[in-house]
């Protein structure tokens, strides 16, 4: 009986912790969402991305909305945009280019690689004018774009794009801040298409510098797919058990590893020898002796969510359900 009363609290205990970007976090990438946002004129929005991105402006289409022109296939048969800033502007490693609307209006901004627009990255940008007063004359379509819009520096007002709250996202561009744990306590990297994997390697040193000589890989799925691919199928230390899953409603790839020894755990996608982790996709997780309980899993870490929390009490509700009938049988 106190077996099973130590496993129900030991279950109450545990907390899921998703990967997610540090707060704030500027960048221009996949598997994330962006919130419409409404800026003034002169004002400058700055897009941090590298050279497998672009920054495209989508034309106003013949019917439909501007969204409804993108697809898991790229753009849809007539839809035009224009291009701000190319693949080849960026670099391999995260870079800073400004786009500085010429007129006031409605800017539907995205990245024209298939199929980026599909899966969320892309942006509506309203631009105000500074008295208050009716946008009377936009630009249109290709206007919309002068070397006059693409300012090297910007003097005035310049808003970082940034992803919605809570993207949970394992990606490339983001910075990830240092997570804490407790033994049991699992950990759940969410991403996208097989474009990126998850790996550990053995020191700090090789985590700062993204050596991947040593690394052990966790997760891989095909690139383009959310199958596991054939690599790690055949490797016993890949996607053991049921580790390797899919979201709820199936459109990205999960892995969850469960922290089991005390320790520095270095979290990294080996993806480009090491490219994607030079870029900032990785993550040290320091897993806590069993007796310093929850309190070191701090806010900075943005791990728990609310439906952890939630999850939380209604374990908590449920041990004592059950210790309220066990006294009652006890009683009896």
């Amino acid at each position: 009986m106190r077996l099973f009363v130590f496993e129900l609290l030991s279950v109450v205990h545990a907390t899921v912790h998703t990967v997610n970007f540090a707060p704030d976090t500027s960048m221009w990438t996949i598997g994330v969402q962006y919130a419409d946002m409404t800026i003034q004129m002169g004002e400058a929005l700055k897009f941090t991305s590298y050279s497998d991105h672009d920054v495209a402006l989508m034309h106003t289409p013949a019917t439909g909305t501007h969204w409804e022109q993108c697809s898991m296939q790229g753009f849809s048969a007539g839809a035009e945009h224009t291009t701000i800033w190319s693949t080849s502007d960026f670099a391999l490693v995260p870079t800073d280019k400004l786009y500085m609307p010429p007129t006031c209006g409605d800017f539907y901004i995205t990245c024209s690689v298939p199929p980026h627009c599909g899966i969320g990255q892309r942006l509506k940008v309203t631009v105000n004018n500074v008295d208050g007063s009716a946008c009377s004359s936009p630009c249109q379509d290709a206007a919309c774009v002068t070397e006059a819009s693409k300012p090297s520096s910007a003097s005035g007002v310049v808003h970082d794009v940034i992803p919605a709250v809570n993207s949970n996202y394992w990606g490339m561009t983001g910075v990830y801040n240092p997570l804490s744990v407790e033994i049991g306590d699992s950990v759940v990297f969410r991403t996208s298409s097989g474009f990126h994997d998850v790996a550990t390697v053995p020191t700090l040193d090789a985590f700062s510098n993204c050596v991947m000589t040593d690394k052990t890989l966790h997760a891989e799925w095909i690139y383009g797919g959310n199958d596991i691919s054939a690599a790690c199928s055949g490797d016993a230390m890949c996607c053991p058990a049921s580790t390797c899953g899919q979201t709820t409603d199936g459109s990205m790839p999960t892995f969850t590893w469960e922290a089991a020894t005390a320790g520095e755990v270095y979290f990294v996608c080996t993806l480009g020898s090491g490219h994607h982790c030079r870029t900032g996709q990785k993550i040290k997780v320091t897993v806590n002796a069993a007796s310093t309980g929850n309190a070191a899993s701090t806010a900075s870490s943005d791990a728990a969510s609310t439906s952890s929390t939630c999850s939380k009490q209604a374990h908590v509700q449920f041990v004592v359900a059950v210790l309220m009938l066990l006294r009652a049988m006890a009683i009896m």
